[in-house]
């Protein structure tokens, strides 16, 4: 682009934006030539200058986000500072620089939360905005527009935004000043492209913001000023024994929210582990010459009911007062102040609280963590900025709250206050602690002894049930194949078990509407894993589309001549209640009766149980899980997928399929009912119509192309030809077409199969159009369809395709009863 003299200009004013830790302090300092921004986090905007490349420049840091964080995710105070940004330096900046590392993967959810919270500004900030790439050192030879291709459309899209304007920066190597001369030069020709002009944003959205911002600091003067005055009034009445030698401390809150550090930060050192418990941890010690005891309760998850959250935890929550008799001096509630405090938290620390009666709320303190990333916003601020929901919430414990910084922990001033604190609670409530009503904790306590009894005898039970088992197995029973289907929720935790299994990432955690096939060797055994598509948990199968419970039933047919056991999978840090059960029964009775006695439920997220056995769980969650299991044969098995180094694990699980095997006189899982599989097949027959459809080369995902309810028949014979019809390039042509078989294979021969169902209607079949690659074959693989047993079942001999365009044939589909397309691998 051509510049004027006039648009080579002398003062450049640039807001660096983007989440925590891509690099805006270092990008900050590198432009100006020197360290100007700490490189810790700031709650507020920082604003530097400096005389670079004859220009002088002014460059503002707006405060980060975290990179998983939707904009709707992060605290007011943050999302009120990138909007004031813009509007320090004056009359506006010449460029927003949008910071993205490159040393690490770039998705859907990074570009969305990037794009959010730019949006604040308005829609006009995408013409001044370039993408500015750190870490640019760790690209080595690569080119950027190399990276670019590679990391795919959520980037260009992106990029797309911002009229694809961006610069590559090595932080690493400040003596090469042509990066930062080509950087300046890149926003001049961005001013250029803008008639001259700064970015300026929307009037109304600044003065509305600003006018917000010292409505909220007026506010927080308020409420400093009462809180001193309170506390003052409070000590001015407290007698010498009032300052107690010994503190008894409760910590609550959800997952990830600070208690173990908290608790570490009270007690000056590390005595709680930051791993999540599913019981509770006491620890004490000696602080500002007082006994500390510090009892951390097991946390829930952030956005779970107290309905959601599962037994063994409720009853963890009310026995933890019981666990520094006679009473906790008081109750800290923790809540994080780098995330936005919304309506359903709320509701959610208080059923969890509610759980130990309504007495509770006057012994307890609102314990803020991660206050180190306020910087120099008091904590009265961020209450205001947060608005109702956080303040009602403070209402209920009587407005006392403190702010703890976990990361500074030689400043024993932050501790000592809240020891007074605590204190000031004690003379409030009459120099009492906190004690729960008897006949609460007299309950959970008789409940909680009876489950430990309940699950020490089925655990001998179930022992004994796998030895006997075991004692009867021949050698040929020990099989060097296992054929498993996992079924269940969404987000129950299916992907993870597949890769757990198998060792290695071979799932896509993402949710899929189609069955998908992996497989590899584990413990000396050739292992097939279908992971079928998951349903809502709160959903019938009535309440289901049909294409769910077509790909469901299909699932089994997908590793001929059918699996060895159906893995029903649970996550156990959720509730169980009626709802799911009749779910997971609904789904899994498409498969017909007999898919019970085939059936283990694996319990997933076992390492939030901790020490506590499945058993334990099993019997706290009452009878809706143990109907479940009846169901099963009380066949089950606990998975922690965070411990993959454990390989007992799998092996234990595969000798419980192996036992179940042999249960069932040595047999896979077959489906029956040919009778009602005809009928359906019919009734889809008519709803057929045909259409293209094109998937991956080389793909080892399978497509809903075989009846779903069909009884599955398998045999090893060789495949015969009969009649069929293909469209190649544009031209119609008859092909002697294929009932298949599967056949024999060898171990080698099977690793590189792709699996198709069986077709089961009309030998009209149309190829996908020219140019795309098949979901069902590759130059090196051999595809394989399932018998029915009963039809005449048709597929596509891998023959028939043009080696040049590579074509096959898949069917048209309904919208309510067929996938649009096929799950890749």
């Amino acid at each position: 682009m051509d510049l004027s003299d006039a648009q080579h200009l002398s003062e450049l004013r640039i807001v660096l934006m983007g989440n925590r830790a891509a690099g805006k302090s270092s990008s900050g300092n590198t432009i100006l030539g020197r360290e100007e921004f700490d490189l810790k986090s700031s709650a507020q905007c920082v604003r530097r200058h400096g005389e670079v490349a004859d220009r002088h420049i002014t460059v503002i840091e707006a405060p980060g986000w975290w990179m998983n964080y939707t904009v709707k995710k992060s605290p007011e105070l943050l999302k009120q500072e990138i909007v004031l940004s813009v509007s320090l330096c004056p009359p506006g900046p010449h460029a927003v620089l949008l910071i993205i590392r490159v040393d690490t993967r770039f998705k859907e959810e990074k570009r969305k939360s990037l794009q959010g919270h730019l949006d604040l500004l308005g829609e006009r900030v995408w013409s001044h905005t370039i993408v500015l790439f750190t870490h640019g050192d760790s690209l080595l030879d690569t080119s950027i527009e190399q990276y670019i291709e590679s990391e795919g459309q959520d980037l260009q899209r992106l990029l797309d935004k911002c009229g694809n304007r961006y610069h590559v920066l090595n932080n690493h190597n400040r003596s090469d000043d042509t990066q930062i001369k080509e950087l300046l030069e890149k926003i001049e020709e961005t001013v250029a492209e803008n008639n001259g002009r700064h970015f300026e944003i929307d009037r109304k959205i600044l003065q509305k913001m600003k006018e917000r911002r010292r409505a909220e600091e007026v506010g927080a003067e308020e409420r400093m000023k009462r809180m001193k005055k309170r506390r003052k009034n409070i000590r001015s009445q407290m007698s010498d024994a009032q300052h107690l030698s010994e503190l008894r401390i409760v910590l609550m809150g959800n997952r990830a929210a600070g208690k173990s550090s908290s608790g570490n930060t009270i007690l000056g050192r590390e005595e709680f582990d930051l791993k999540s418990s599913a019981q509770c941890v006491r620890r004490h010690g000696e602080v500002a010459d007082r006994h500390i005891i510090v009892i951390e309760a097991p946390g829930w998850w952030m956005n779970f009911t107290v309905e959601k959250s599962p037994e063994l935890l409720k009853q963890e929550i009310v026995l933890s007062v019981s666990l520094c008799p006679p009473g906790p001096h008081a109750v800290l509630l923790i809540i994080r102040v780098d995330t936005r405090f919304k309506d359903y938290m709320r509701k959610v620390l208080q059923d969890h609280l509610d759980l130990l009666g309504e007495r509770v709320w006057s012994h307890t303190i609102v314990l803020f963590t991660n206050g180190d990333s306020l910087s120099d916003i008091s904590i009265e601020q961020y209450i205001e900025s947060e608005g109702q929901d956080l303040q009602r919430l403070l209402d209920k414990c009587g407005n006392r709250f403190h702010v703890l910084n976990n990361h500074n922990r030689s400043d024993d001033t932050q501790i000592k206050e809240l020891l007074e604190k605590i204190e000031e609670t004690v003379a409030l409530n009459n120099g009492r602690h906190f004690e729960i009503d008897r006949k609460i904790l007299q309950e959970v306590e008789e409940r909680r002894r009876a489950q430990e009894e309940r699950a020490e005898e089925r655990m001998k039970r179930i022992k004994k049930k796998r030895e006997n088992i075991r004692s009867q197995m021949s050698d040929a029973q020990h099989l060097s194949e296992l054929r498993i289907v996992l079924m269940g929720n969404r987000a129950a935790g299916k992907s993870s078990s597949g890769n757990t299994i198998l060792g290695r990432e071979e799932f896509d955690l993402k949710s899929s509407a189609q069955c998908v096939r992996r497989h590899g060797e584990v413990a000396d055994r050739h292992i097939t894993v279908i992971e079928a598509p998951g349903w809502w948990s709160n959903n019938t199968v009535e309440k289901s589309p049909e294409r769910l419970k077509q790909e469901i039933v299909l699932s089994v047919s997908l590793c001929p001549p059918g699996p060895h056991a159906v893995l029903l999978i649970i996550d156990v840090s959720y509730s169980f209640k009626e709802t799911q059960r009749k779910a997971m029964q609904g789904f899994l009775d498409l498969l017909g009766e007999r898919v019970w006695s085939h059936t283990i439920v694996l319990f997933t997220n076992g390492d939030s149980l901790s020490d506590t056995s499945i058993e334990q769980y099993i019997e706290s969650e009452g009878q809706d899980l143990q109907r479940l299991l009846d169901k099963c044969g009380n066949r089950f098995h606990v998975l922690n997928y965070h411990n993959r180094s454990d390989d007992t694990q799998i092996k234990e699980l595969l000798e419980k399929i192996e036992e179940t095997v042999a249960l069932n006189n040595s047999r896979h899982f077959e489906m029956d009912g040919r009778k009602e599989a005809e009928e359906q097949l019919d009734k889809w027959r008519g709803d057929m119509r045909l259409q293209t459809m094109s998937g991956a080369e080389g793909s080892d995902s399978s497509s809903l192309e075989s009846s779903a309810y069909s009884s599955f028949r398998f045999s090893s014979s060789r495949s015969r030809y009969l009649s069929h019809t293909s469209y190649e390039t544009g031209a119609i042509q008859q092909y002697n077409s294929m009932e298949i078989i599967p056949p024999l294979m060898s171990g080698d021969d099977r690793s590189d199969t792709r699996s198709v169902g069986s077709s089961a209607y009309s030998s009209m079949r149309s190829l996908s159009e020219a140019g795309r690659d098949s979901s069902y074959s590759s130059s090196h693989s051999i595809v394989s369809s399932h018998s029915s047993g009963f039809g005449s079942l048709r597929s596509i001999p891998e023959s028939v395709e043009d080696p040049g365009t590579r074509q096959t044939c898949s069917f048209a589909q309904d919208p309510n009863t067929f996938p649009k397309k096929i799950k890749e691998a």
